[in-house]
């Protein structure tokens, strides 16, 4: 797999800069470096998700309706010159930054699409914090790491148009744009792809040929792989029993810890991405540790405490006076790479913690999945697929909306939902899903 920043340009796969993209296109340069105009606009639309006031979201989404009609019109000229790249496209990009639990629910999509295209060149845009997950994916080829670009905030216009450059190099026919941002969107419209493919919430898809409706209700929830799935349905690509999937190496299978006895991972963090910090979304520790003490005495299995180095403490709090056997409790934190986690949860026969991203990794490696939710409802971000009798969700939402939506967390005058979710209910869940140690079943 072959692996760039931005910038950095492999001669032998890349066409030359000069090359026009299809036969009536202005040259790149006047049309976008030194185009004041468009400048203006990315400037306007830069920081659309970055906490601005909703004065400033509504007048992004009124200029965003604005440039729907000039966006359609150009496409409709320059059809009839790209019919190949549309009928038959040999290179394909699609465009995620962030975050690490969202590129893993993007993966049954890219299942999808190498399934209907063998032979095509599938490349990936993602952020350096989070382009691990699809470094560790058959189906891609390439992987363009785009810094902090996407990320709200945390880039600058410069970085922007480095990348729109890079892009526009590799000469794609197909974008998948599976973000909603208006940045991003314009961005595949700048590399100069000629079919582009996303969704397009409140308007905001306005530089797509492609735009494929998404809710805005939080009374109409739709999870996030399917609405990823939804873009390969809205262009005809069969779709069959989609999973997660991420496929830990050789080498970091075999670094993972081993144990006699069974061994379950339990995860209290989460809620921390780049530009976003969520700890709402953990359970209170006192009652992980409550739980830990009942699966070490209970059930006799090896409980090991994940994430990254910042969550090392916070399992030294769970572990805090915690009365268990030597060595029946590990604190992991901080110890692996995300591959190296991904192996050891492969050999782990069961996860519980919040919605996070090693939530959605277990999943994607195939173990048994408690997830517990507050803020965020599990129909966006519950273990995929939610009809696996293996995924288990527990959410006691007082309103039944999650206060987490649309990217951002809405005023909440009640905030007991994590609390409301107690330690006899994970108990349950955990009988149900390993009724005992010494079999693989599993009760639907």
């Amino acid at each position: 797999m072959e692996r760039t920043t931005p910038g950095v340009v492999l001669s032998n796969t890349i066409a030359p800069l000069h090359t026009p993209h299809y036969a009536i296109n202005l040259d790149f340069r006047r049309s976008f470096c030194y185009n004041r105009h468009v400048h203006s606009l990315a400037k306007q639309i830069e920081q659309q998700d970055g906490g601005v006031t909703p004065l400033r979201q509504q007048l992004i989404t009124l200029l965003s309706r604005l440039l729907r009609s000039p966006f359609a019109l150009l496409d409709v000229i320059t059809r009839p010159f790209v019919q190949r790249a549309w009928q038959h496209p040999r290179r394909i990009v699609v465009l995620k930054p962030c975050c690490l639990g969202d590129l893993i629910m993007t993966t049954p999509l890219l299942t999808v699409i190498r399934q209907q295209y063998p032979d095509a060149t599938i490349t990936y845009v993602a952020g350096s914090w989070s382009k691990v997950i699809v470094e560790h994916h058959p189906a891609v080829d390439r992987v363009i790491d785009c810094g902090t670009v996407g990320i709200p905030g945390r880039y600058r216009l410069a970085a922007y148009v480095q990348l729109a450059l890079t892009l526009r190099r590799y000469r794609f026919d197909l974008a998948f744009v599976l973000d909603r941002s208006p940045m991003l969107t314009l961005l595949s419209w700048l590399a100069g792809v000629p079919r582009r493919v996303g969704p397009d919430s409140m308007g905001r898809g306005f530089a797509l040929t492609d735009r494929v409706p998404v809710s805005t209700s939080s009374t109409h929830l739709q999870h996030q792989a399917d609405i990823y799935l939804d873009l390969a349905r809205a262009i005809n690509l069969p779709i069959t029993q989609p999973r997660m999937h991420f496929a830990p190496t050789i080498e970091e299978q075999n670094s993972i810890h081993r144990a006699s006895q069974p061994m379950v991972a339990v995860f209290p963090g989460g809620g921390s991405n780049p530009g976003m910090e969520l700890t709402t979304k953990r359970w209170p520790l006192e009652r992980y540790r409550a739980l830990v003490y009942r699966l070490t005495h209970e059930l006799g299995v090896q409980v090991l405490l994940i994430g990254g180095k910042d969550d090392y403490a916070l399992n030294q709090q769970v572990m805090h006076e915690l009365d268990v056997p030597a060595e029946s409790v590990l604190n992991l934190a901080g110890t692996t790479t995300f591959g190296q986690l991904a192996a050891q949860l492969a050999a782990c026969v069961l996860f519980i913690g919040n919605d996070s991203s090693p939530m959605h990794l277990a999943a994607a490696v195939d173990i048994p999945v408690i997830a517990i939710f507050g803020p965020t409802s599990p129909q966006e971000y519950g273990p995929y697929p939610l009809d696996d009798p293996r995924h288990i969700a527990l959410w006691r939402h007082p309103t039944g909306r999650p206060c987490f939506f649309l990217g951002k967390m809405q005023s909440c005058a009640n905030c007991t939902c994590m609390q409301s979710v107690t330690v006899d209910e994970v108990w349950q869940a955990v009988q149900r899903l390993i009724p005992h140690m010494h079999s693989s079943e599993v009760h639907p």
